[in-house]
């Protein structure tokens, strides 16, 4: 009974040895390459992804070092560039005017709406007039006026959305505040139009014109020159002048008056 036992103790130790001894490439498709059947050993990069990622990450005090030593450098910099004599002290001048003068808020403000609508507020409004002044809210007189020499030839009407003006010959057609240029080519009804984007969710449409001096998105400043109308005659030319505020069309006289 013993030496059964022993023998089938001996052929579990050669059928353990031969599993040993054998080749990888007669395992079992579902054994992992990376274990032994008989003996199992860790995760070869368990270990190494570990070392990786502790090298890579440098202490918070590396960190707060490094930088306040390239601040000190720059600020170093800063100082030999201005005193010494190899720089020309135009260039001096213009650093520490751009370093020192005020952040034009307000410009950059009436330049977002212009391009894309009004700021972000808290609250939104509840109520407004269709039509706005042309700079600033409210019964506040407008400063953006029509200049004296213009004449009405076509009152605003809601059919055509648009006032006639004759300009005269050598009126140029300026804008009266900060905008920007939304669109320029043809409109129906207006013909070569620049449509001007103004804060507020306004805009103005300038059409009938014959030379155009401005380009799509270009952002444009107070009195500067959109064109010239067109002539329809030798004396006059006609504008098409629209004005848009709550996406609807409004008369522009009530908007922008004249001198």
């Amino acid at each position: 009974m013993f030496g059964e036992v022993d023998r089938v103790k001996e052929r579990r130790r050669e059928r353990l040895e031969r599993i040993r001894t054998q080749s990888r490439d007669s395992y079992s498709p579902f054994v992992d390459d990376w274990k032994d059947p008989i003996e199992p050993t860790p995760d070869p990069f368990s270990f190494q992804l570990r070392d990786d990622e502790s090298m890579n990450q440098r202490p918070s005090h590396e960190k707060w070092g490094l930088q306040i030593l390239a601040s000190v450098i720059l600020i170093g910099m800063a100082y030999v560039l201005f005193q010494t004599t190899l720089i020309p002290a135009s260039w001096k001048n213009q650093a520490r005017e751009v370093m020192t003068r005020d952040f034009n808020f307000a410009g950059v403000a009436d330049w977002y709406e212009a391009r894309f609508g009004s700021l972000p507020t808290l609250l939104p409004s509840l109520t407004g007039p269709n039509a706005v002044p042309a700079t600033g809210t409210g019964k506040k007189e407008a400063v953006w006026k029509l200049p004296a020499t213009w004449k009405v030839v076509k009152a605003f009407e809601a059919k055509s959305a648009k006032v006639v003006l004759d300009t005269g010959m050598a009126a140029d057609v300026t804008i009266g505040e900060m905008g920007w240029v939304a669109f320029v080519g043809e409109q129906p009804g207006f013909g070569t139009t620049v449509i001007v984007r103004l804060t507020e969710g306004r805009e103005v449409w300038f059409g009938n014109l014959d030379g155009v001096k401005v380009t799509k998105d270009e952002v444009l400043q107070p009195g500067q020159e959109i064109g010239t109308a067109r002539a329809v005659n030798n004396t006059s030319r006609h504008l098409y002048l629209g004005f848009k505020a709550d996406e609807q069309f409004v008369n522009p006289l009530d908007v922008i008056p004249f001198e």
